[in-house]
């Protein structure tokens, strides 16, 4: 699902509407530095708010959450951006919002429908299906403490929330139970939309989200709109989650750990009690047993697990399909 976009879209306007009030700053004798217009806020469906500014006489720049905009929540939605942004775009040139003053001539509303603009962030998840929320909350814990991104490290945690590369100017991942989110103060969804089946999908749903930022949208040549598709969103998480490192071996049987060279078993024993392997061994010879022991299935980059037993499997949830829009969404029209 496309769940954040900031992104400058072709469209005249007056710069005057698109305005919230200013910021300026003045020098010790009150001589005027600087002046800043601040952005303004938009309201959606169900108060859901996205943010707009001019970004030249000919283009607008806009930051937030598309799908939330149009369907008053994202626990499920489109992974189509530029149909999600099309769909955005229409919606802002409505009479609801006619104070934007926003009038594309017909060039730029055919550029924005066939993404002819730039993007320097882009939010794409999935959300994969567990027994309840507390078995959501479980995998997290595990995967925080256990797992391993390649060119991100270990987790690191904020609240219920597991994050990899958290600070990173190119992309980051992170881990979070949909259903705890939107119980949280101000998350909390609209009344009309607090229904059985919304929340039952929400609480069973492990979120797993990719934030893509300028540097890497480039990279990948995904700063234009026009060179996504409908599995492009898909694609590139899939391509975040195969540098998460984890298993769901944590402990070796007895009948197996006697087949283990002794230097191997004396490895698994440290890591398995929690040493940090790495201050202890030579770069090479660390990399050498690691490659030796995860034909074990045991991964000693990973954190050893604090209890002695694997209650939630890892890596079996994201084997399978993510769990995509359920068909009564489309019944009850909870899909833009």
């Amino acid at each position: 699902m496309i769940d954040w976009v900031t992104a400058v879209l072709p469209c005249k306007h007056d710069p005057s509407k698109l305005i919230s009030g200013m910021v300026m700053s003045f020098d010790a004798s009150g001589k005027e530095e600087w002046t800043v217009n601040k952005k303004l806020s938009v309201e959606g469906s169900f108060s859901s708010k996205i943010q707009i500014k001019s970004h030249t006489d000919n283009q607008i720049w806009i930051s937030g959450n598309p799908t939330k905009f149009l369907q008053g929540h994202n626990i499920f939605g489109s992974n189509d951006l530029r149909s999600l942004m099309g769909k955005f775009f229409d919606e802002l040139l409505t009479d609801k919002h006619q104070s934007l003053g926003l009038c594309p001539d017909p060039f730029q509303y055919a550029a924005i429908k066939d993404g002819h603009y730039s993007l320097s962030r882009v939010d794409v998840n999935e959300s994969w299906h567990l027994d309840n929320s507390r078995d959501v909350l479980a995998w997290i814990r595990a995967v925080g403490s256990t797992a391993y991104m390649k060119h991100r490290g270990a987790g690191q945690f904020s609240g219920d929330t597991a994050y990899f590369g958290k600070n990173s100017r190119r992309w980051s991942l992170k881990c979070y139970s949909k259903g705890n989110e939107i119980s949280a103060r101000g998350h909390t969804l609209p009344k009309e939309l607090q229904i059985p089946e919304l929340i039952e999908y929400a609480n069973k749903s492990l979120r797993i989200e990719a934030v893509v930022r300028q540097l890497e949208l480039k990279r990948q040549s995904l700063d234009i709109a026009s060179n996504w598709d409908v599995d492009t969103a898909t694609m590139l998480l899939k391509g975040y989650l195969d540098n998460l490192e984890m298993s769901d071996v944590y402990m070796l049987k007895d009948d197996v750990l006697d087949t283990l060279p002794m230097r191997l078993r004396m490895v698994y024993q440290s890591w398995f009690n929690g040493d940090d392997l790495k201050q202890i061994m030579t770069k090479p010879t660390f990399y050498r047993v690691r490659k030796q022991l995860e034909k074990y299935g045991i991964d000693i980059a990973t954190a050893s697990p604090k209890e002695k037993t694997n209650v939630i499997p890892l890596v079996r949830y994201l084997q399978a399909e993510p769990v995509g829009i359920p068909v009564w969404a489309y019944e009850k029209r909870l899909v833009a």
